[in-house]
Order: structure tokens, then C-alpha cells, then sequence
């Protein structure tokens, strides 16, 4: 794989991707709910939540889709894209990959793996976001200040 400079980009560069990081919160979250649960509980709700995430990431990507713009983080993006899920979060992709942790975290009935889901959306706010909300907004320019002046970053 090649980055937009044409350079070999590192399988450890590759493989540090969201989707992979939502897994392995999804997996610690299943791990201190069985070994850690501090506080057990049985509600419904959790499937709706990993529902609503899915239903939120796949919107959001045919808003790529239909701008012609990279869903790639690390692509230089062609077009800001201010409607529909990017309305009221500029990160809904993210946002939807929180609501499916949380969702989970739910459907384990653990309160400590609930406490995961901060951490994740952390996590994923240095690790991507801010990163990538630089490359959007020299790519961008005044749009994207704009934007960011109307619109929160989760929600």
C-alpha cells in the first residue's frame, strides 16, 4: 500500500485503523465484563444501540459516496461534506462506532465495560480526529472553519 506521496506505508501504519481499534475495545469490554463487572445489570436496549451505530456509519459513508470524496482518513478529501449525519456531528463514523461500543457494553450488562466507551471515543479523538481534522481543514480552508463554527465534533 502507498501513501498519497507515492511512499510504502508500514503494515503496523496499515493495520492502525478505527475499525480495528473498535474491535479490540469490543474485546477488552468483553473481558472485564466477565472477569471485572463492578456493577451487573439487565436492561434492554444494547442491540438497539449497535443498530443505530451501524445504520449511523453506513449513512454517513453514502455521503461519501455521493460527494465522491475518500471515506479514507488518511486520503486527501475532495469535497466537505455539511448535510445529513455531517449536519450535527463531524464525525459521524466515529460517533457510530461509539454507539456500537456502547451498545455492547449494554448488551454485557457491566457497568465497567460501559466506562470503556469514554475511552474509546478518547482514544480515537487523538489517535484520528484531531489529526485529520487539520489535513480536512488546510485541504478545506474557510469551508471547514465555517463548519467547524456550526457544528460539534461528537454531537
Amino acid at each position: 500500500m502507498k501513501d498519497r506521496h507515492g511512499n510504502s506505508v508500514p503494515l503496523s501504519k496499515r493495520l492502525d485503523i478505527p475499525p480495528l481499534w473498535l474491535l479490540a475495545t469490543l474485546l477488552a469490554q468483553a473481558l472485564i465484563a466477565r472477569t471485572m463487572p463492578l456493577v451487573r445489570f439487565d436492561l434492554p436496549g444494547g442491540i438497539l444501540l449497535i443498530g443505530a451505530g451501524f445504520a449511523l456509519i453506513l449513512w454517513s459513508a453514502s455521503h461519501f459516496r455521493k460527494a465522491q470524496t475518500p471515506i479514507h482518513p488518511r486520503r486527501k478529501p475532495t469535497a466537505l461534506i455539511t448535510d445529513g449525519p455531517f449536519a450535527f456531528s463531524r464525525n459521524p463514523i466515529y460517533l457510530g462506532m461509539a454507539f456500537i461500543a456502547l451498545g455492547w457494553g449494554w448488551w454485557l450488562g457491566a457497568i465497567s465495560a460501559l466506562m470503556m466507551v469514554p475511552l474509546f471515543m478518547l482514544l480515537i479523538q487523538r489517535r484520528f480526529i484531531e489529526g485529520e481534522e487539520l489535513h480536512v481543514g488546510k485541504a478545506m480552508g474557510a469551508a471547514w472553519d465555517d463548519y467547524t463554527r456550526r457544528t460539534r465534533r461528537w454531537l
